[in-house]
């Protein structure tokens, strides 16, 4: 072992260098959508086009998407957070309740803060409705961050939270347009928000996690053998099982999809836009919707992939005395 201990590894920087780049991405991308979105003429003519199509859809969507919205309430929401606090203390995992309310509190408090402070929204051009409620929305971000910090603390059962959380966020987000609360760039800044602090959580999770690996590495082994650490005296390092793996690789195909298929219908719109034309407003609402999924299930799958192993962590192994 002595010989060895210089090689023993405790994990790269790769995971927590690339949710750092995932936040500071998103953080652009809110920013970006703050200025092309609410203030200007352009972006407040798609948006009003988008929300149009929005309250004139009448298919299984709009309906569902109606029935998610009313779920968000505060009730719902707390059985969400408190389930995920009761998977944290079953699973032994407590670390994770401060990280946890780091990420819902924080991104809410980001969203009430642009949306009362940083950010106002004035009709720039005739045809253009102003909502109740402005950039971004607090119903999307409440959903948004209680589904995550669910699929964060669920353990093995995150295979399954992401994909649902995913559905529920994106219907959720798409009913504020049915019902007329919010504008499709107030659902894709909260999302996008919820996104941001997300990655910010797990990168510093991850360098955490591999401070705490340095340490055990470095201090002079006693009693039984690690379980982690093989005959050469390296750590096995964590890695995601078959189904994490899977379900990361569908959600990120779909993400892509999504992605490519609602930022091509937008961008095929014909221009001027057309904000009474009945077909073109419906035409940019699926696109809007397909846009908003993809987003959703990248998102989903970068945090089964990013995430910190949160299923290693406080092993008995690693409390050998």
């Amino acid at each position: 072992m002595s010989g060895s201990r210089g090689t023993v590894r405790v994990g790269g920087l790769t995971r927590p260098l690339l949710s750092l780049l995932a936040a500071a991405l998103c953080t652009a991308a809110i920013v970006g959508l703050a200025r092309g979105a609410v203030g200007t003429a352009s972006g407040q003519r798609l948006d009003q086009l988008i929300l149009s199509g929005a309250k004139a859809h009448e298919g299984p969507l709009s309906q569902y998407a109606e029935l998610a919205v009313q779920s968000v309430s505060v009730p719902v929401v707390a059985v969400l957070l408190a389930l995920a606090a009761v998977l944290v203390v079953v699973r032994r995992q407590l670390r994770l309740l401060i990280p946890l309310t780091v990420l819902v509190l924080g991104a809410n408090l980001t969203t009430q803060v642009i949306k009362h402070v940083l950010v106002t929204r004035q009709a720039l051009g005739p045809g253009i409705d102003i909502t109740p409620n402005s950039f971004p929305s607090g119903h999307t971000t409440l959903a948004a961050t209680a589904m995550i910090a669910l699929v964060l603390a669920g353990g093995r059962a995150r295979v399954a939270l992401a994909p649902l959380g995913a559905l529920w966020t994106l219907a959720a987000g798409l009913g504020t347009l049915v019902v007329g609360w919010h504008r499709p760039s107030d659902v894709i800044g909260a999302i996008t928000i919820a996104a941001a602090w997300t990655f910010l959580i797990l990168a510093a999770d991850g360098l955490h996690t591999r401070h705490r690996r340095a340490r055990a590495a470095a201090r002079p082994g006693r009693g039984r053998r690690r379980r982690d650490t093989d005959l050469t005296g390296l750590s096995r390092l964590p890695r995601h099982g078959a189904g994490t793996v899977t379900i990361a690789a569908l959600l990120g195909l779909g993400g892509l999809v999504g992605l490519g298929m609602g930022a091509a219908g937008l961008l095929s719109l014909p221009r001027p836009l057309e904000l009474h034309d009945v077909p073109q407003q419906l035409a940019a609402f699926r696109a809007t919707a397909a846009l908003i999924g993809g987003g959703t299930g990248a998102w989903m799958a970068l945090v089964l992939v990013l995430r910190t192993p949160i299923s290693h962590r406080g092993r008995m192994s690693e409390r050998v005395p």
